[in-house]
């Protein structure tokens, strides 16, 4: 074929995101004695995120929860229904249930993305009830030119908003370089949009919160994270007013931590972490 007749080549579209057939159901495990633990999923996520690491304290005797957080779980409408507050009730929710169960000792937090927020929440607004923080690559703000971006819709009519714009498709796909895991993972393909600014939101609460906060604390992020800047961590690191802090920095993992490639290296230091700043007797007995 002559030059001149060729075609240029399109530019090849995303694949579309299809959510996997993951275990997406809450994870809630009892143990005698006074540990516990609450593992705290992402935005539009599900416990199938933090599911690894709920098992494994759970292997080790902790009292273990893994909930789902309000809309989530469900379909996009259901997601869209809900904003920073309802998210914030069901995880205190179930930090009550576990500080019920373990005879009212503190409860170890881990929280990965938007469940980083909500577990420093609760260590502001709880502190008689959160033992020790481990938090995995926490929004506290996006990437600049995503904030541009929402700023731009937002100034878009409200019935475009609330039209085929209500829900901003994960372009990249899941953020996890593990392949399997991606197959697997059961999230949901979209963001509702009044959801992300939200979650805008509470970030913007918590960078307040941050030198108030002094529970000992464990910080993760992955250096090929293309959702959540490094930034954030380093900001958290250097904010956050607790005496303990600890960091982790994971070279061959994206944003979804818990499910990645060194997912084994993050479990086995959180674990080792809680331990140490979680007493084993309960309140008041000798050690």
């Amino acid at each position: 074929m002559p030059n001149f007749l060729r075609l240029p080549k399109l530019p090849r579209l995303p694949r579309p995101v299809v959510p996997g057939d993951g275990d997406k159901s809450p994870f809630w495990a009892t143990h005698a004695g006074p540990r516990a633990a609450l593992c705290l999923h992402g935005f539009t996520g599900t416990p199938f995120e933090v599911r690894p690491l709920a098992e494994a304290l759970a292997g080790q005797g902790w009292t273990t929860s893994a909930p789902q957080l309000a809309g989530h779980c469900g379909t996009v409408e259901e997601l869209s229904a809900t904003l920073h507050p309802d998210w914030l009730a069901s995880a205190h929710t179930a930090l009550v249930r576990l500080q019920k169960e373990s005879g009212g000792a503190k409860v170890a937090v881990a929280g990965f993305s938007l469940g980083g927020l909500l577990a420093l929440r609760l260590a502001r607004l709880y502190p008689e009830s959160v033992a020790a923080l481990a938090i995995m690559a926490a929004p506290l703000r996006l990437a600049p030119l995503e904030v541009a971006g929402l700023k731009a819709l937002g100034k878009l009519p409200r019935i475009l908003q609330r039209g085929f714009l209500r829900a901003l498709p994960k372009a990249r796909g899941y953020d996890v370089v593990d392949s399997e895991m991606a197959a697997r993972n059961p999230s949901l393909p979209v963001m509702p949009l009044d959801g992300v600014r939200s979650l805008l939101e509470l970030g913007d609460l918590v960078r307040q919160d941050l030198p108030a906060i002094t529970a000992p604390i464990l910080v993760a992020h992955g250096s090929r994270d293309h959702t959540v800047p490094f930034e954030d961590s380093l900001e958290l690191c250097g904010t956050i007013g607790s005496p303990v802090v600890e960091r982790l920095w994971l070279e061959r993992s994206g944003h979804l931590l818990l499910i990645d490639l060194e997912r084994r290296t993050l479990i086995d230091a959180i674990t080792r972490f809680f331990a140490q700043h979680v007493p084993a007797e309960a309140p008041g007995k000798a050690t």
